[in-house]
């Protein structure tokens, strides 16, 4: 199971950030940083945190349980990455990684430890923290849609194609992702990868068909992107209760159906002058919501399903004194808890990245490679283009002028350090 949680991080996610026409380098380039030093970093992470609310240090144990774990804070650390895609130079990123796994493990212990609250697929406490989080670090960075260069934003045929790749990876490998934490109870893992089967299976066809309706016939693929694996996201935090397999369908064709025209949102924050450079609202941020919503009214509906709700545990029974109504409102407050503490976070972490010791990135430098990678031929510098759109003699790549601003940069960084 770890295996196939860290192969959604570093394939998935992966190829899925390769869909940017100039920025395909820093999409899988720094998407393969992110989950080195999240792996790592989660490890010392996870023991400041809990000497923080235990009071006292303990060393960790580190087994498969700590390294998938690791898989899933690194998860979250993606997901806003894929907010602030192609914005952040190398510097600010490497704060977001230092930062967000901590409010991350905050949130986890306030949701998991204090209201007892379950996620064993991290609706709330990753796709939606994730999500919100890098949403806030845009609105730190003050990043507006209006300011970016068209050009920048553009996809192109073969991006595209490298980005359904990552989606068909992320796709395949949603259900040992959902159920990896939960391996000493067999019987409850299988409920786990057949729930979120059935829902992911179902968002699938149900984006496609909606795509299909909503363009004429013909199929968008930012939706298809997207929209296929929001079943493995809003199934997540109920994939353990014990519900019949048309309610998991029914869940995934509602996610595929909400993500394919949560697009429309895509461009109502665009208009209010939010940028989600990924689209992760579509795909993590609402319907992560919408699963948390969906599991506390299933805790009403089934007095066994709070039971998982509360430890995802197979118990006949538990020490807790709430009642299915009570678990109801933990399970809304955890809601509430993940929001708050993810925009807070992410507007913190945005502002300290826009400290002078952290080299930032222009808006006209935004969503392009050559600035912090040595390309060598075959991607040219839309910088370079003149005024009818063509690009200049002898100007393939900008080689000279990549070099000279690197160093720049370098020599900026230097400055500010001293």
């Amino acid at each position: 199971m770890y295996m196939d949680a860290a192969a959604m991080c570093c394939l998935g996610f992966g190829f899925l950030y390769v869909f940017s026409k100039y920025y395909v380098w820093g999409g899988v380039g720094l998407n393969f940083f992110i989950c080195g030093f999240g792996f790592l970093w989660a490890l010392p992470l996870k023991a400041i945190v809990h000497a923080i609310f235990e009071g006292e240090f303990h060393k960790l144990q580190i087994n498969m349980t700590e390294l998938t774990t690791n898989c899933h804070i690194t998860a979250a650390v993606l997901i806003s990455f894929g907010a602030f895609y192609g914005f952040t130079s190398p510097s600010q990123l490497l704060l977001v990684c230092l930062l967000e796994p901590f409010f991350m493990l905050i949130n986890e212990h306030v949701v998991v430890k204090l209201l007892h609250v379950a996620d064993a697929g991290g609706s709330l406490i990753v796709h939606m923290f994730g999500a919100f989080f890098g949403i806030a670090i845009n609105i730190a960075l003050n990043i507006k849609p209006k300011k970016l260069p068209e050009e920048h934003r553009t996809t192109s045929y073969m991006s595209d194609f490298g980005a359904m790749i990552g989606s068909i990876v992320l796709w395949v490998f949603w259900p040992s992702f959902n159920g990896a934490l939960l391996y000493n109870d067999q019987t409850l893992q299988g409920r786990v990868l057949l729930n979120t089967y059935l829902a992911i299976c179902a968002s699938c066809a149900a984006a496609f068909a909606t795509s299909s309706l909503a363009h004429r016939g013909r199929f968008e693929m930012i939706e298809i992107q997207n929209a296929t694996l929001a079943g493995g996201v809003i199934i997540g935090m109920i994939c353990p209760f014990q519900i019949d397999p048309w309610v998991s369908v029914l869940i995934g064709g509602i996610g595929g159906v909400g993500s394919s025209f949560g697009y429309a949102i895509y461009i109502f924050l665009e208009r209010l002058g939010i940028t989600d450079s990924a689209a992760v609202q579509m795909l993590h941020g609402l319907p992560g919501l919408f699963g948390g919503i969906f599991a506390a009214f299933a805790v009403l509906a089934n007095n066994d399903n709070y039971l998982y709700s509360y430890n995802n545990g197979w118990l006949l029974e538990t020490d807790s004194n709430r009642s299915r109504g009570d678990q109801f409102g933990y399970i809304v407050l955890a809601c509430c808890s993940s929001l708050a503490i993810a925009i807070a976070g992410g507007l913190i972490t945005g502002l300290l990245a826009r400290l002078p010791l952290c080299p930032d990135v222009k808006t006209q430098d935004m969503l392009i490679d050559h600035d912090f990678w040595t390309i060598h031929s075959g991607c040219p510098d839309p910088r370079a283009k003149d005024n009818k759109g063509k690009f200049k003699e002898n100007v393939v790549l900008g080689n000279d002028y990549n070099t000279s601003k690197s160093l720049i940069l370098k020599l900026k960084f230097l400055q500010n350090i001293a």
